[in-house]
């Protein structure tokens, strides 16, 4: 799998996130590289002027003899030239003798070879004005050992003195340099590192702000596929305003597709209906169906029809997810409507739907479904019904309606599935309620089920998608 598949499905924030945090990390280790290195500049540059002023000092104090010995006329072992065995030194060496601080305690530093700075730094007296090394007008850098095997830093300058070519030579420990500048790194270091949890902490907040109208879209696309709103609000940031534009512009071609697909819907049904109930009337007649066969074939066109246009009903609608139908008072309704038809048998019928489930599909849809199985229970219930619905999932509702019947044998529960079979014909119908309602229940992505109920009957269970 390729690396790259993560971080190309990672959500924006996390994207943006990594960015930010990489970024922060690369500018703060290049910011403490910088500082450092600046600091280290700072430190160094005073510990050499505080050399170069002893230098200076010690030059000033110096005389030499005619016969070239060096003498000083004071005392140069001032702070912190006078602590022993510290690193702090001075020495200064002539042709005929040397002087030493007395920090040295009588040990002598070997002159350290010097890190030349580049031209310009300094002035050089021409050989010719002299006979030994090429006089200094600015001390120069080194490093080595001293007496006590203690690393040093050194400055390194050569004077004449009395026409005398004289080394001054001051030392400094290098931890002089080193010790200010790891406590001053660790403070920088804990700076950073507080300024970089500041920074991540402010791009947090300014990432989630950034995405918020992203998610307020997500929300008003869900609103328009639940069907609580007919498009995208248009006031968004100028980001995203194009695709709500595009968005809207979709929705809105959508809609002009199912109103011609809803027109065409009512042109047929108008066009097939008036022919079937005039060939119904006319088959009403005395003597024109005697059998009953040909009218049984009109009621089964009509209800073909019923269901094929449904079936184009939610074709048009592009699935069920933006329709919904509250199902407590439709059911509440056909059962009212058929305990008036059904008094004589003075059916106890036991409710339990709750008042805010509502299913996707369209309401007549749903009557015809419930209207199908209602019927039937109160067809063939002796004295009690139960309807009961509840979520299931939270993707489906769940409807059952049970009778105290005589409902089916498990072998005949596929037989009452298929069109036009009726298993007690001493009962009316046509036998294409249930198989019309497992239809459209399967057209929404439900499914229909029989079963032995408790109460003796039947017990049917209608599962349908729940309204968003």
């Amino acid at each position: 799998m390729s690396i790259k598949a993560p971080l190309r499905n990672a959500s924006l924030s996390r994207r943006l996130l990594l960015g930010a945090a990489a970024f922060i990390a690369i500018a703060l280790i290049v910011a403490a590289i910088v500082i450092g290195f600046v600091l280290h500049r700072f430190v160094q540059g005073q510990i050499d002027q505080r050399l170069d002023t002893q230098i200076v000092f010690l030059s000033s104090m110096l005389t030499a003899a005619s016969d070239g010995t060096l003498a000083l006329a004071g005392n140069a072992d001032g702070p912190p030239f006078d602590r022993p065995a510290r690193g702090w030194y001075w020495q200064v060496t002539g042709p005929k003798n040397a002087l030493r601080s007395r920090s040295l305690e009588g040990h002598s530093i070997d002159t350290p070879p010097v890190r030349r700075p580049p031209p310009g730094d300094f002035r050089r007296r021409p050989p010719e004005d002299f006979d030994g090394p090429p006089l200094e007008a600015r001390p120069a850098p080194a490093d080595g050992m001293g007496p006590d095997r203690a690393v040093l830093h050194y400055r390194v300058q050569q004077v004449e003195v009395a026409g005398t070519a004289v080394t001054i030579v001051a030392s400094s420990p290098r931890d002089a340099v080193r010790g200010p500048l790891r406590e001053a790194m660790i403070t920088l270091g804990v700076s950073l590192a507080v300024l970089g949890l500041a920074l991540m902490l402010a791009i947090m907040l300014q990432v989630r702000l950034g995405l918020r109208p992203l998610e307020r879209l997500r929300g008003a696309v869900a609103d328009v596929r639940g069907g609580k709103s007919d498009r995208v609000p248009d006031e968004q940031p100028a980001e995203i305003q194009p695709l709500v534009s595009e968005l809207n512009g979709l929705l809105e071609q959508n809609a002009a597709n199912l109103e011609r697909a809803r027109r065409h819907v009512a042109n047929l049904a108008h066009g097939l209906k008036t022919p079937l109930a005039t060939l119904s009337i006319a088959l009403s007649e005395r003597g024109r169906d005697a059998a009953g066969e040909l009218h049984a074939l009109v009621v089964l066109m009509e209800r073909r029809i019923r269901h094929h246009l449904g079936r184009a009903r939610a074709a048009a609608l592009s699935g069920p997810s933006r329709t919904q139908t509250p199902i407590a008072p439709r059911i509440a309704d056909v059962c009212a409507a058929l305990a008036k038809i059904h008094a004589d048998k003075a059916i106890a019928l036991t409710q339990s739907v709750p008042g805010d489930l509502a299913v996707a599909c369209e309401q007549q849809d749903f009557d015809e479904m419930a209207g199908n199985l209602l019927e039937n229970a109160f067809r063939f219930a002796r004295g009690k019904i139960s309807v009961a619905a509840r979520p299931d999932d939270g993707r489906s509702a769940i409807i059952v309606i049970e009778d105290d019947g005589p409902g089916l044998h498990a072998d005949q529960m596929p037989q009452a599935m298929r069109p036009g079979e009726r298993i007690d014909e001493t009962v009316s119908g046509f036998g294409f309620g249930l198989p019309i309602t497992r239809e459209l229940a399967e057209l929404y992505g439900g499914a229909l089920d029989l079963d032995r109920s408790p109460l003796g009957g039947l017990r049917v269970t209608l599962r349908l998608p729940l309204a968003r």
